[in-house]
């Protein structure tokens, strides 16, 4: 019975040593790591010597048997209180204590790499801090087999369908609040459950201030006020948007579009009229410039005609005449109504 006591001591004990031994190996420094891996030395070396001095005076071969079960027990003591598991780059682990004074989670992440812990009272979750994609859509084809759009109403009472796609990632110290309000390491129940539904309630509550022309047009503000009010709630958690937003134009009722269609139609018809007007008055406005040109110059020329002016003109005309007749008599043509003196010219010659 003593025999017993002893070894369910030495567990005891053992295990309590392992714990501290696990949590000097998971730190960050590299001086608590070797001092974990010193307490794991020194602890077999302590409880080796512990049951040689424990042990009943027997005789030598009964006594060697008896040291050789004893370390055997310590090791398979040890080894069924150690666990080690690696955490890949791009993840991060937090370990959770599931009996004790420090029950519960670890407020300190565990980075990358290898992580040792006591399988009897402690886990660990193991978290990717690589962004995570979902897309919501109403083809069951592409991300989630059901239907996942997203509806909401808008301010004119319109109910309006879209395909949304996100982005987000996890900060690695908060991770540990994370769990506590999840309480598991699966991100596709997070994503399609939690998420979406937050997600949801965002659209509805932003969309009441907008109408389905603002959402079907330049949608960026609406974008931006829900992808706010989301982060909002996601901050405390440690959930980063990387990316919000449309996929495709939103769906709203058949009427909705036609009537949109028609209005831009109507826009479209009234630009293209607007803009033959302005080619009709450019047109007009040409016209009346050159006529106003051509005016003006017939203005000024007719100022310039003056009695002298056509005076010497006519001289000069006369002179020319003169100049090239070849001195025959002129010939006189016309009737009692009017004459014309006709000068015989001279050929000119190239």
């Amino acid at each position: 019975m003593k025999s017993v006591v002893k070894y369910v001591l030495l567990l005891v004990v053992t295990s309590y040593v392992a714990t501290i031994g696990f949590w000097l190996l998971s730190q960050r420094d590299d001086f608590l790591v070797a001092l974990g891996v010193a307490v794991f030395l020194g602890s077999l070396a302590v409880w080796s010597f512990v049951l040689r001095w424990a042990k009943p005076n027997r005789p030598k071969r009964k006594r060697v048997n008896t040291s050789t079960s004893s370390a055997t027990l310590l090791f398979i003591a040890l080894g069924s209180l150690t666990g080690c598991t690696l955490v890949e780059p791009g993840h991060v682990g937090i370990k959770i204590n599931q009996a004790g004074s420090n029950k519960g989670v670890e407020t300190a992440p565990v980075l990358t790499g290898w992580v040792w812990y006591n399988p009897v009272t402690q886990d660990v979750f193991e978290y990717p801090t690589f962004v995570q994609t979902a897309v919501w859509t109403k083809n069951t084809e592409e991300g989630s087999p059901v239907n996942e759009e997203i509806t909401f109403t808008t301010k004119d009472s319109m109910a309006v369908s879209a395909d949304i796609s996100l982005g987000f990632s996890l900060n690695g110290d908060q991770v540990p609040a994370f769990y506590i309000k999840f309480r598991s390491d699966d991100l596709s129940n997070f994503t399609h459950g939690f998420l979406r539904n937050l997600a949801r309630d965002h659209f509805n509550e932003a969309a009441g201030k907008f109408a389905v022309e603002q959402i079907m047009g330049d949608n960026e503000p609406f974008i931006t006020e829900v992808r706010g009010r989301l982060q909002e709630d996601l901050d405390p958690i440690g959930v980063r948007l990387e990316q919000f937003g449309f996929i495709g134009a939103p769906r709203p009722p058949e009427q909705v579009i036609t009537s949109i269609n028609a209005k831009v139609g109507a826009a479209q018809l009234a630009l293209q009229k607007e803009n033959e007007i302005r080619q009709a008055n450019a047109d007009a406005e040409k016209t009346i410039s050159r006529a106003r040109g051509e005016a003006e110059a017939n203005r000024i020329l007719a100022q310039s005609l003056t009695p002298n002016l056509m005076e010497w003109r006519r001289l000069a005309l006369t002179e020319q005449a003169v100049a090239r007749w070849n001195g025959q008599r002129p010939m006189v043509e016309g009737n009692a109504g009017g004459m014309l003196l006709q000068l015989p010219l001279q050929q000119s010659h190239p």
